[in-house]
């Protein structure tokens, strides 16, 4: 059973005009629900349902389909430029993005080079949109059978132990070993797109102590889509951080999107 480190604050978000929000935060909310998951199985019945797996797939199969399904960007797509307002702790910055296929990003704000936080927020999200092999090379197999409201759980022989848990061909969790920590990721709420396949919306991730079982980290990632031509570009990224003795918040929001004709278009 993980257990937290750090005592969970009540946060109380502020919005764009400067009110401040009374209730739970998303965060909270999220974390919450991640430690019901996380210990029970268990999550609200609106979110729940039947795993709908079948040992008549193989676990590689299974796996693979998932990754199939996922949406991401299509053969003729280039890249974007695009404005960009980030409010980075309450501070507000303005500044552009360029993305250009397979993984070039360049953004800079107020005339400079961006925060390595708005970096890697923006790169982990476009990077997880460029088409890639969806093929299980590594030796896949099922979990212990159980009624997990996230899926089956498939194991991989890989270096990182790495654990998914799979439910309606969407890829629900991903639970990650390194030396020192796990890193788990949850998907808490998904987006169909018009090709049917699905664009993850919420997601909440942690680093977990091996020694201990302490939360070290924590995250809440939510993102907003506006379609443009026949891709889903990014319309906003909302990100919130707790840990290490501190919090954080980034919003990040693209404005005037244009579409790059060929991957060296500058």
């Amino acid at each position: 059973m993980f257990r937290f480190k750090h005592p969970i604050h009540r946060w109380n978000p502020v919005s764009k005009s400067g009110c401040r929000k009374e209730g739970i935060s998303a965060f909270g909310l999220a974390l919450a629900l991640f430690v019901i998951v996380a210990t029970t199985g268990a999550m609200p019945p609106a979110a729940a349902g039947q795993n709908g797996q079948s040992d008549a797939v193989s676990a590689a199969g299974l796996l693979q389909q998932a990754r199939k399904n996922r949406e991401v960007f299509t053969k003729d797509f280039h890249g974007f430029r695009s404005k960009l307002t980030v409010r980075l702790d309450g501070r507000a910055h303005h500044g552009t993005c360029l993305f250009r296929v397979p993984g070039t990003l360049e953004i800079a704000l107020n005339g400079g080079k961006a925060p390595p936080v708005v970096e890697a927020a923006v790169r982990n999200m476009l990077m997880h949109r460029v088409p890639s092999s969806t093929t299980v090379t590594t030796e896949a197999r099922y979990g212990e059978p159980d009624a997990h409201s996230l899926g089956r759980k498939v194991l991989l022989d890989d270096k990182y132990q790495s654990a998914y848990r799979i439910k309606d061909r969407q890829i629900l969790q991903v639970d990650r070993t390194m030396p020192e920590f796990r890193r788990v990721l949850t998907v808490l709420e998904t987006r169909t797109a018009a090709s049917g396949k699905y664009l993850p919306r919420h997601v909440f991730a942690v680093v977990v102590d091996n020694d201990s079982g302490a939360i070290r980290e924590a995250w809440t990632y939510i993102t907003r889509f506006q379609e443009i031509g026949s891709n889903y570009l990014p319309h906003s990224r909302h990100v919130i951080r707790t840990g290490k003795g501190r919090n954080s918040t980034l919003l990040i929001e693209w404005h005037d999107i244009e579409l790059l004709k060929e991957a060296s278009d500058g």
